[in-house]
C-alpha cells in the first residue's frame, strides 16, 4: 500500500503546521496564490509519505486529506 497526501490548495492559509510536523520533508510553500490571498503549502514530494497522518490532525482548516491506495491490480 502507498500514502497518497493532498492538499486543498483553496483551503490553505499558509500556517506551515504541515511542514513543521512532517519528519519527512513532504511540504513546501507553494509558488502561487490561491484565491484568498495566501501561498499556499503543497505536497511536493507525496512519495515520501508514510501515512502518519500528523499533518492531518496538525492543520487547523482541515486542508489536507491522508488515503490509502492499494497497489494491486
Amino acid at each position: 500500500m502507498n500514502e497518497k497526501v493532498v492538499v486543498d490548495f483553496a483551503a490553505c492559509k499558509e500556517c506551515g503546521y504541515c511542514s513543521i510536523v512532517c519528519a519527512k520533508n513532504v511540504f513546501e510553500k507553494g509558488k502561487e496564490y490561491n484565491a484568498r490571498g495566501y501561498q499556499a503549502f503543497a505536497a511536493v514530494h507525496p512519495e515520501r509519505c508514510i501515512g502518519c497522518q500528523k499533518c492531518f490532525y496538525a492543520c487547523p482548516d482541515f486542508a489536507i486529506s491522508v488515503n490509502r491506495e492499494d497497489n494491486k491490480k
